[in-house]
């Protein structure tokens, strides 16, 4: 006689079968709900705000860019500096970054504005406990200006617990604060700092706590430029490829419309090369810091000139 029913067997065997699907959906579920509850969380977006900061800086800082001053030359006409001023923490202060960049930033679709003066600093905030972290950005001026003067500056993140630069020289010392225009460091940008960002956040009462620190260790790549050098006037045979004069004329109208202390620097640096080659095996320095100079202005691609 045929028999329809399921035996004990086959029942267990679906009974655990579903077990194990409800437990991988359960599990499943907890992580999404974890992972959102991570998302919309003020401590994540906080978190997710400290490392912004980080990244927008460290843009900039990468870019930075050091001409050093003609030997007996008057200091106060030298207007490429990099001023790091710490500061002792307290809620009213935090520490100063101010530097020449070739890496501003800008809005989409808005041409590079060349060289500027971009400035970090800390104040007290209006909104809350805490600073204020600051930034503003300068055209290039004509002669020395490493005192900070807020004008119309954006305000990065509000409500900051900490903004701590350390940095490190060529000769791998660390440093808590560095002047370009001082004796010890004259002329001279840091191989490297490291940046330190804490935001205050809210804990489960409402009351304000500082967040996490979250470091950032930044390589400030391009080296400091000589105008003192003299090197690649001799008229070059370049093959195929274009001499510096060359490749000036091809960017003859943005550079004209760039503003007018790099349209200056770049003058000053391509009188040292004149008709250099644009791409020698070995650079000279005063090509280098064209190639870096010529970085600012729109449209400028170095793989064109070669």
């Amino acid at each position: 006689m045929k028999n329809d029913g399921f035996t004990l067997l086959e029942i267990l065997v679906a009974v655990f079968i579903m077990a194990m699907i409800l437990t991988f959906a359960f599990e499943a579920y907890k992580g999404i709900e974890q992972a959102y509850a991570r998302v919309v969380s003020p401590s994540s977006s906080r978190d997710r705000s400290a490392r912004i900061v980080l990244d927008r800086i460290e843009r900039e800082l990468v870019g930075t860019v050091m001409i050093q001053r003609a030997k007996g030359s008057d200091p106060l006409l030298q207007p490429y500096f990099f001023f790091g001023e710490s500061r002792p923490y307290a809620d009213s202060e935090g520490d100063t970054l101010r530097f020449v960049t070739r890496t501003p930033l800008r809005s989409p679709g808005v041409p590079s504005p060349g060289l500027e003066i971009v400035t970090y600093g800390a104040v007290p905030s209006q909104s809350g406990p805490g600073l204020s972290l600051l930034r503003q950005a300068e055209p290039m001026p004509p002669q020395l200006a490493k005192e900070v003067v807020w004008i119309q500056p954006d305000i990065v993140a509000d409500n900051v617990a900490l903004f701590l630069a350390r940095y490190t020289g060529d000769d791998e010392a660390s440093a808590e604060s560095w002047d370009s225009t001082g004796v010890d460091r004259l002329d001279q940008i840091p191989k490297a700092l490291v940046l330190t960002v804490s935001l205050w956040e809210t804990d489960a009462t409402g009351q304000p706590v500082q967040g996490p620190e979250f470091t950032r260790a930044i390589d400030l790549p391009v080296r400091p430029f000589s105008f003192s050098a003299n090197d690649g006037n001799q008229t070059a045979d370049c093959g195929q490829g274009m001499t510096v004069k060359q490749c000036m004329d091809s960017f003859a109208s943005q550079i004209s419309t760039a503003s007018e202390s790099l349209s200056q620097a770049i003058s000053d640096a391509q009188a040292q090369v004149q008709d250099g080659c644009w791409n020698p095996q070995t650079p000279s320095p005063a090509l280098q810091r064209l190639k870096v100079l010529m970085g600012g202005v729109p449209g400028f691609d170095a793989g064109q000139c070669k």
